[in-house]
């Protein structure tokens, strides 16, 4: 009651100050809206990007799409300590990699190379009490295993950062996966093991590695020439500097130095796709509007389980694909975080919009926010001005 107390008498100290001063604000505010209309959208779209940054985001690269068409490249910030970012950059997107694993999945069904009814018991032979080999496809896609995450294995950063330059076999990373939190088909929880299990397959049933795979399936075809799965794939550059407070001290630092080989074996299926924001704007229209999957295979990837969390906005996910509610509209895609970097990829159906924001840091206090608030500002603007 107190601090409700204290909010009213701020909000009538407000009243009555605005009120005071109404011909003075009135003014002012014609002035700014004057001011506002003189700019452009890109100048509008840029300004909220640069706010961001002032607000602590380090770098990031923005590209949105109307109907496939790219309509504005935006960038903000820095890569290293000096150098800005630039459109070309590519950065690592995290678990939006996860909307290329499905569409691997989804694409080598359509190849009748396997049915998202096969089970993993099917296709590998895992020596693991903690993973049910009746588990299927589909529960993996959908994180309906129960499976806990093998990135919070207290001991696999240890042998990570132990040797930087040496690759995890991504068969390894198996041993990381802990005891189940739920059966098997009981409910809905997030998991990077569903991902890397589903990884294992794509090996299995392609006979290619994973890298392979997608580049012969998606990024030749589909002449998204500056995406790379870097498990598989030295990622040509530039890229951008990842940033991240490995100690804790509320100060993010460029953590390049470490992302070597262990990294990006670590990361595998779950989180490993290096890309521009251009592809990535790209990747979502073809994706979700376009001609990367057939229709029959979309209409699966799309079909939402409604997941409770609490919040209007993300409440739903379907094979790789989260339903995400921002700027008043539904969005379908992913979001992303691993270290040194954030990401959102979200296709709004109505309006044809993609968009494709990459930041370069992580673990930082006021990240996720800055991320999340700068989306739905881009959108917002984005939306309007097309209405």
């Amino acid at each position: 009651m107190k601090n409700f107390n204290h909010i009213s008498l701020f909000l009538l100290v407000f009243f009555f100050l605005s009120c005071s001063s109404s011909d003075n604000s009135s003014e002012e505010n014609n002035e700014s809206g004057e001011e506002q209309a003189e700019l452009s959208i890109e100048e509008r779209l840029q300004a909220i990007i640069d706010a961001k940054v002032s607000d602590g985001l380090k770098g990031v690269s923005v590209s949105i799409r109307v109907n496939g068409q790219e309509q504005w490249s935006l960038v903000g910030g820095f890569s290293s300590e000096t150098g800005m970012v630039t459109s070309n950059m590519k950065f690592g997107i995290a678990s939006i990699t996860k909307t290329v694993v499905a569409a691997t999945i989804l694409k080598l069904e359509e190849e009748a190379l396997l049915s998202l009814d096969d089970t993993i018991g099917d296709w590998l032979t895992l020596e693991s009490e903690n993973i049910d080999d009746n588990i299927t496809i589909f529960q993996l896609l959908n994180h309906l295993t129960g499976l806990k995450g093998y990135f919070q294995h207290p001991d696999i950063w240890t042998r990570v950062e132990s040797d930087l330059d040496t690759a995890i076999p991504s068969e390894e990373l198996i041993a990381y996966v802990g005891e189940p939190i739920f059966n098997a088909g009981e409910r809905y929880e997030y998991s990077n093991s569903n991902y890397l299990i589903l990884g294992l397959i794509i090996k299995a049933v392609s006979g290619q590695t994973v890298g392979e795979t997608m580049r012969t399936r998606f990024w030749g075809p589909l002449g998204l020439a500056n995406t790379y799965f870097g498990t598989d794939e030295n990622v040509v550059g530039p890229v951008a500097n990842p940033w991240r407070d490995s100690d804790g001290n509320g100060q993010i630092e460029d953590i390049s130095a470490d992302f070597k080989d262990a990294y990006h074996s670590v990361f595998f299926t779950a989180a490993n796709v290096f890309t521009t924001s251009a592809d990535l704007s790209m990747w979502a229209y073809l994706l979700y509007e376009g001609n990367a999957l057939t229709e029959t295979s979309k209409n699966k990837m799309l079909d939402f389980l409604f997941i409770d969390t609490g919040t209007p906005i993300f409440d739903g996910y379907g094979l790789g694909v989260r339903r995400i509610n921002l700027a008043g509209r539904e969005t379908w895609g992913h979001t992303g975080g691993m270290r040194g970097y954030g990401s959102y990829m979200l296709y709004e159906p109505t309006s044809s919009v993609s968009i494709a924001m990459l930041n370069n840091q992580s673990r930082s206090e006021n990240g996720p926010l800055l991320r999340f608030e700068l989306v739905e500002e881009l959108l917002t603007e984005v939306f309007t001005e097309l209405n």
